[in-house]
């Protein structure tokens, strides 16, 4: 993950922020050396990504008011939508058959095309024109343990290395009587303690559904994101969609051979491949209407004429066959913020 200060102009650094997310951490031989290796792709997946949506974090999110849901979603967009999506991994390991990293696109068939920030900015509805970027920075253990309202805690080595666990933020923050049960552990009073529980809930599902890392650890760099999205007054000017964009890019770039993890969001990789196959004719005018894009196209695979391919070969053949007239070029239903 990105690790750099927190705020810079949008205009003159995105692509110093792509190349620095992107760039500098891959090693494209690996992708080649992976799809010429001894060991096929198709027959035994070796890519690792999210999937399945914790349930602690879906239950998590019950607990809140709808209140509580709403500011939420003000905060996080449409990713708070992401607990409801089914995974399709076979589909984001046959779209990395035709990554291209060097141009940063998919090559399927006849035709081109990448993720864009308009395109994430709408599936997210999260602004991102007129914004600074927001990175995410190291911090120490107190100092992350602290801005949680907890008490500093040399026993958690995971902090050492930039990560905490689901089941410890969950813990601590998930359940209404949390404080009470680890009430010699906190620093902070009840009140805040109850504005902090949206805060690490942000925290949690940033770091396992938006930018995940392997074995679940969630990336405590995180931290200062959730807390600039929270300031009512940075919230308004800075924007989270091309650090989105960007870790996209890296992880669909990053392939190892034999251990991979796929650290950016599939579930948003998967949701802007599926919209774009499917065709205008496919769409009706009330589909197009509806607000949450993420709900829409996850409900809408639920119908029989949006079957599609299951498996990671039949996906690559699939792919493999598109051509100008069965790909949607441009969504239907694009927000202009």
């Amino acid at each position: 993950m990105v690790r750099d200060s927190c705020c810079c102009c949008f205009a003159c650094s995105f692509q110093n922020f792509v190349g620095k997310s992107v760039c500098n951490r891959i090693q494209t031989n690996s992708i080649k050396s992976f799809l010429h290796s001894g060991m096929d792709p198709l027959i035994r997946s070796k890519l690792l990504m999210v999937v399945k949506i914790p349930r602690k974090l879906i239950k998590w999110w019950k607990m809140f008011s709808s209140l509580e849901q709403h500011a939420l979603m003000q905060k996080l967009g449409t990713l708070t939508s992401l607990l409801d999506i089914t995974p399709r991994p076979d589909l984001v390991e046959a779209m990395l058959t035709y990554w291209d990293p060097q141009n940063l696109i998919f090559r399927f068939g006849e035709y081109e095309m990448t993720p864009t920030l308009a395109e994430m900015s709408s599936l997210t509805r999260l602004s991102y024109i007129g914004k600074d970027l927001i990175l995410p920075r190291d911090h120490s253990r107190t100092r992350f343990l602290s801005d949680l309202g907890l008490k500093d805690n040399k026993h958690l080595k995971c902090l050492e290395q930039s990560w905490i666990s689901l089941d410890y933020l969950f813990a601590r923050f998930g359940p209404q009587d949390s404080f009470d049960v680890f009430w010699d552990e906190f620093c902070t009073t009840k009140a805040k303690w109850k504005r902090r529980r949206l805060e690490t809930f942000s925290l949690a599902l940033l770091g396992l559904l938006g930018f995940p890392l392997d074995e679940r650890h969630i990336s405590t760099c995180l931290q200062s994101v959730v807390m600039t999205l929270f300031h009512e007054k940075q919230r308004k000017t800075i924007t989270v969609v091309p650090m989105i964009l960007a870790e996209l890019y890296r992880a669909l770039s990053e392939v190892r051979e034999y251990v991979r993890y796929f650290e950016g969001s599939n579930l948003l990789l998967q949701l802007w491949m599926m919209e774009h196959l499917h065709t205008a004719s496919l769409l009706c005018p009330i589909d197009r209407a509806l607000r949450d894009r993420v709900v829409c196209i996850e409900r809408r695979m639920k119908y029989p004429k949006f079957m599609y391919p299951v498996g990671v070969t039949a996906w690559i053949e699939f792919l493999g066959l598109r051509t100008n007239g069965n790909v949607l070029w441009a969504y239907l239903w694009m927000i202009s913020w």
